[in-house]
């Protein structure tokens, strides 16, 4: 190509054309182009929403009840001849129940293969006469649904090292003996209330992907995922379960598995919950279940590579009142609120506990069950569930707290309260800036601060749970969003929670929370709220774009994993209120990072009939 000289005494049509015929032109013109697909992804990728056009079409959001099916959405064929016109909600209104009061409906489909992986319910929440309720709650083990409610746990994850029959076999004999379904917890429950009857010991088995390849079985019998979005590998979405949570250390920005407790980096093939009132019975059969992996013989049948303890930690609310004790985590914090309700007494006593008119916590059992593959009856389910062991650094915590405090010239509870989202009382700071409520109160949003003042954005039940907020930023409707919600079963461990002010008793590391949940769908679930919201320092940002004084969004405060070896990895938030209900901050304070990963693994809890007759 000839040499192209730019002068200003060049005629026009002279200059076009030779730099129509010059290869800098083009290669300019090719370079600018790409310059701006690139900055386009990026800016996709910082909204957490796809950058195909197709992909993202807008959809208005409605408030529309949940379907009358398991599964998130109804059966195209049945919509299609119950559908009837719908009448719009109030904006700030959620309702999810099924009552002859309701006075809209709603159309939805469901992607063909869904409903051939869950079972049809009646209503939602599930109601006591719907036909499918009994046979479903005696074939699925406990502690999905409802917690076991026990303050003790032992936990054991153990490694077979024996052939197949033989450690089905035990498996067998450890469900016959400890294990509760469903339908037995609620029995049980139902007795304490009535009579403080013991329930005993409460068992629970689960799964890992390497353990169902150990008892005999092929990637083809493995439990499968819901995928409710119809997602697909191009997309990012994979079985999970089957690689397990080690192959996903890269995508979760997990501690590299060299730095996870011993135990957790070898391969795990199930997990056994032992739960009780009384700590010494726990610890009775645990130790009787372990030694039962030695069979009379002498033969290994496996062994216990890891086992932790849980304990319950309780904190008395008001001090004049002995009703008021709530469940905390060991920064002090109320812990295990605003769960998916699955049946209908669970949400009538929500309701008259504190109301559902805003945030309505019901949920199909969908967001929880998908079909267990090896169970014995059409109405065999099971659910994945996550283990996640979270040290956390005490003092670290308080130490970070008081430092955001003393800049924004606010006291330390608030400051707190900004981080959590909750005081430690559990009051809501999105609905004032002081403590003071004792009925740890759910029924809220945060439609009424779009400016991040009174709860700012990176607040951790804010990211973890944005009730409606990332509609248009990631999920196309309320019910997708919704859909993401996972059912926790955490408890704490490491010792009794710590109340000292002196930060020499607060402790650094060795307590924690063992972090269980359970979801249909771990990628769709637990991963997409983890990598996709609290991972994600941009998640939320166009609502604080749009707010003088904010940028970028931060990690979330409490469970936010930056990448371990990036030079330039995410930064926890540096914008916060600089009092309730004011304007934002700048702050050099960082609160993140106060929480580590220290193991854990993908499991799936299987039917009652699947393990009595392994």
């Amino acid at each position: 190509m000839a040499h192209v000289i730019l002068s200003s005494a060049l005629p026009d049509k002279v200059l076009l054309a030779s730099l129509a015929h010059s290869g800098w032109f083009w290669t300019l013109f090719a370079g600018s182009v790409l310059a701006c697909i690139a900055v386009y992804l990026i800016r996709c990728t910082r909204r957490g929403v796809c950058p195909f056009p197709h992909g993202r079409k807008k959809k208005a959001v409605t408030h529309a009840k949940e379907p009358l099916s398991i599964s998130r959405s109804t059966d195209r064929a049945r919509s299609a001849a119950n559908t009837t016109n719908a009448t719009a909600a109030p904006r700030s209104t959620m309702d999810g129940t099924v009552s002859s009061t309701d006075n809209y409906k709603t159309e939805t489909t469901v992607a063909s293969g869904l409903a051939a992986t869950v079972p049809t319910q009646q209503s939602v929440p599930l109601a006591a006469s719907d036909p499918i309720r009994q046979p479903l709650l005696d074939d699925l083990q406990g502690n999905i649904l409802s917690g076991h409610g026990r303050d003790h746990a032992v936990h054991l994850f153990i490694s077979f090292s024996t052939d197949a029959e033989t450690a089905r076999a035990w498996l067998r004999k450890t469900a016959e003996t400890y294990v509760v379904s469903a339908a037995v917890q609620q029995a049980r429950s139902r007795a304490f209330k009535l009579q403080k009857t013991d329930g005993g010991i409460f068992g629970h088995i689960s799964l890992s992907a390497a353990g169902y390849t150990a008892l005999g079985f092929t990637p083809a019998q493995f439990p499968k995922a819901t995928n409710p979005q119809r997602r697909t590998a191009h997309g990012g979405y994979s079985d999970v379960f089957a690689t397990g949570m080690k192959s996903r250390q890269r995508y979760l920005l997990d501690p590299a598995v060299s730095n996870w407790d011993e135990g957790f980096r070898t391969e795990i093939h199930a997990l056994v919950i032992l739960a009780g009132d009384n700590a010494d019975s726990v610890d009775t059969a645990a130790s009787a279940l372990t030694a039962s992996l030695t069979n009379t013989t002498g033969d290994t049948i496996g062994k216990v590579v890891a086992r932790e303890n849980g304990k319950g930690l309780t904190r008395q609310l008001d001090k004049n009142d002995p009703g008021t004790v709530a469940h905390v985590e060991h920064f002090g914090y109320v812990d295990g609120r605003s769960q998916p309700l699955f049946l209908e007494e669970q949400l009538e006593a929500e309701r008259r506990a504190g109301g559902i008119s805003t945030w309505n916590p019901s949920a199909p059992l969908a967001l929880a069950l998908t079909r267990d593959p090896l169970g014995k009856s059409d109405t065999s389910f099971g659910s994945f569930l996550v283990f996640r062991k979270l040290e956390q650094n005490v003092r670290g915590w308080n130490s970070a707290v008081s430092a955001l405090a003393a800049e924004l010239g606010v006291d330390e509870q608030l400051a707190g309260a900004m981080a959590m989202g909750r005081f430690k009382d559990g009051t809501p700071v999105v609905e004032q800036g002081t403590s003071g409520r004792t009925d740890v109160h759910n029924d809220f949003d945060f439609s009424g601060d779009k400016t991040g003042r009174r709860c700012p954005f990176q607040a951790h039940i804010r990211k973890a749970n944005p009730r409606g907020e990332a509609v248009g930023e990631g999920d196309l409707t309320l019910e997708a969003e919704r859909g993401h919600r996972i059912v926790r079963r955490g408890i704490p461990y490491g010792g009794d929670l710590t109340t000292s002010a002196n930060p020499a008793d607060q402790p650094e590391g060795g307590v924690g929370l063992l972090f269980f949940c359970y979801q249909s769908d771990i990628w769709e679930q637990f991963e997409f709220i983890q990598r996709r919201w609290c991972n994600n320092p941009y998640f939320l940002e166009p609502q604080k774009s749009k707010a003088p004084g904010y940028d970028a969004t931060g990690l979330d405060p409490v469970i936010g994993q930056a990448h371990p070896t990036s030079p330039n990895p995410a930064k926890p938030a540096a914008n916060w209120p600089k009092g309730w209900d004011s304007e934002p901050a700048k702050v050099q304070a960082q609160l993140a990072n106060f929480v580590t990963m220290k193991g854990g693994e993908y499991f799936f809890s299987p039917s009652m009939s699947f393990l009595l007759n392994l």
